[in-house]
């Protein structure tokens, strides 16, 4: 019988955090390739931009499978900088310097075979390549970069964390949706996680089976020819209904909870990107667990759980690079 959860301070719950963190040295399940697909296809090389607290665990993933990996970043402690086998390359701000992330990755293109995955790992890093897609999509297989439409607007524009945030805040449940779809519509990997407020500052998050609403959202996806990754937040309208708040093509920290359920989305979305045909995977639905929300700070879209590097005697340095990235914050 599993034990309850234990109501703890935030440093407390945190510190439990980081010692459950998919680790760089632990055995994670990724997606094979299914009976008769051809093995000896050398790994695309993957080039993820503006990397940020969740990239860690797509950079640990993408080296399982044997991936190259080349990290662009503004930010020298970034800590998936700094995990073993990447390769970095520091630039200027994207918003001020743009010709120098497009140069950067036209030189790399010309040295990367077979044909590079290029994904953005955050908003800026999406808009960088949104406005550079001309020049870079012949020499990139590229992440969705179009708009999605929600109520007439740009989904992104209601910001994911932020409704799922507020959703939790105003004490309603709140239904986080991360898939993956290939290029033939087909779900390759879901996990669906509901999240209601508990005694404060806890929320409690519960993987589930969420068939109604993993359906809905894959018809939303589909009519939109979105193919790879994306991240809904569903939640009651003022009716009372289940109604979609947000969407997106970003992942957030919340993809390490998909992880420790069982369900590896960096892998599936390289997969995706490639053609590469794979297993389809959904979450084990063991995860039930209690969180302290973290602090909003000034962010714009601060995420319900604050992600640190674990240790790991295998590969430090990301830890290292938290730890040093927190002073120059401080």
């Amino acid at each position: 019988m599993r034990e309850p959860d234990r109501i703890a301070t935030s440093e407390v719950l945190e510190a439990e955090r980081l010692e459950e963190w998919p680790r760089a040295d632990a055995e994670q399940p990724t997606p094979g390739p299914e009976p008769g697909a051809d093995e000896h296809v050398a790994p695309h090389p993957v080039v993820l931009v503006d990397p940020d607290a969740a990239t860690l665990l797509a950079v640990w993933s993408l080296r399982r499978q044997g991936n190259p990996l080349h990290l662009l970043s503004p930010r020298r402690f970034e800590p998936a900088l700094w995990a073993r086998g990447v390769q970095r390359h520091l630039l200027p701000d994207p918003e001020h310097h743009p010709l120098a992330w497009n140069a950067r990755l036209l030189e790399l293109a010309a040295h990367l075979e077979p044909r590079p995955l290029l994904i953005p790992c955050s908003r800026r890093g999406r808009e960088l390549l949104r406005a550079s897609r001309p020049t870079l999509e012949p020499h990139y297989a590229l992440a969705h970069l179009e708009s999605l439409d929600l109520h007439g607007y740009d989904a992104e524009e209601f910001r994911t964390e932020k409704a799922l945030r507020r959703t939790v805040l105003r004490g309603e449940p709140a239904f986080e949706v991360q898939l993956v779809v290939d290029a033939a519509g087909c779900c390759t990997g879901a996990c669906i996680l509901a999240w209601v407020a508990g005694v404060p500052p806890l929320v409690l998050v519960t993987s589930v089976e969420g068939e109604d609403v993993l359906e809905r959202s894959l018809a939303w996806v589909r009519t939109r020819q979105l193919r790879g990754y994306a991240r809904l937040i569903w939640g009651p309208d003022r009716f009372g209904r289940i109604d979609l708040q947000a969407a997106g093509t970003i992942p957030g920290n919340t993809w390490a909870l998909a992880a420790e359920d069982g369900v590896d989305f960096p892998s599936l979305w390289a997969a995706s990107l490639t053609g590469i045909a794979v297993e389809p995977r959904r979450a084990g639905q063991q995860l039930s667990r209690s969180f302290a929300l973290a602090k909003p700070g000034l962010q714009e879209e601060a995420p319900l759980l604050s992600l640190r590097p674990p240790w790991s005697s295998r590969d430090p340095l990301p830890f290292l690079a938290g730890i040093l990235r927190s002073f120059a914050r401080s």
